[in-house]
């Protein structure tokens, strides 16, 4: 079944419009979720906009801002970039740190009515459920992500939707090429010092 299909299914089953915000990092696989979106919702009464969150740990972050903005532009896409502080102080893992920061960014940013949409694929979810086992987690940690899930921060409850968790990366990869998306390769990805890197290349 084709990606933009997957999606059309999933949205007929929500019990009524809401609005879907995709975590938009500029990179292969958000900018995939974010065009598939933008052709799912095409006859659909649910509204869709991109977050960006600039972490401000690279050189050129805020160059892949621009990037993010042409090409929510070219989909006639509504998008707002986030800056916030992800550096780690002493003792703090850099990985913890940036997801917190980026985390609580998003969530701030949501409105009750909005679904938080993220790119997480079938390598994703193999990775996380490694890290996991390696740090000696528990049943409920081995599930790894759930597709869809409640959190709950500074007293709101947001919903969080993870559409491709049961899609190779591949599929995204031969959707990207086909559709000729161009993305941002983030250099900390190729990074062994960090945990999930190490595992992707190494293991």
């Amino acid at each position: 079944m084709s990606l933009v299909k997957q999606l059309v299914n999933a949205l007929n089953q929500l019990e009524k419009p809401w609005g879907l915000v995709v975590a938009y990092s500029g990179g292969m696989d958000s900018h995939v979720l974010l065009h598939c979106l933008d052709h799912a919702l095409r006859s659909s009464s649910h509204r869709l906009r991109a977050v960006h969150v600039d972490h401000q740990l690279q050189a050129s972050s805020a160059q892949w801002a621009k990037h993010c903005q042409t090409v929510c532009q070219q989909l006639a896409i509504e998008l707002t970039t986030l800056c916030v502080n992800a550096q780690a102080r002493n003792g703090e893992s850099p990985e913890a740190k940036a997801r917190q920061a980026r985390y609580s960014a998003l969530f701030n940013d949501l409105k009750p009515d909005e679904i938080l949409v993220l790119a997480h694929h079938q390598q994703d979810q193999a990775e996380t459920a490694l890290l996991q086992l390696l740090r000696g987690t528990g049943v409920k940690g081995m599930a790894a992500m759930p597709q869809w899930a409640d959190v709950s921060q500074n007293g709101m409850v947001h919903r969080i939707w993870r559409p491709f968790l049961d899609s190779p990366r591949q599929q995204l990869q031969d959707y990207a090429h086909a559709h000729r998306l161009s993305w941002i390769d983030d250099p900390s990805n190729e990074s062994l010092r960090f945990d999930r890197n190490f595992l992707r290349h190494q293991v």
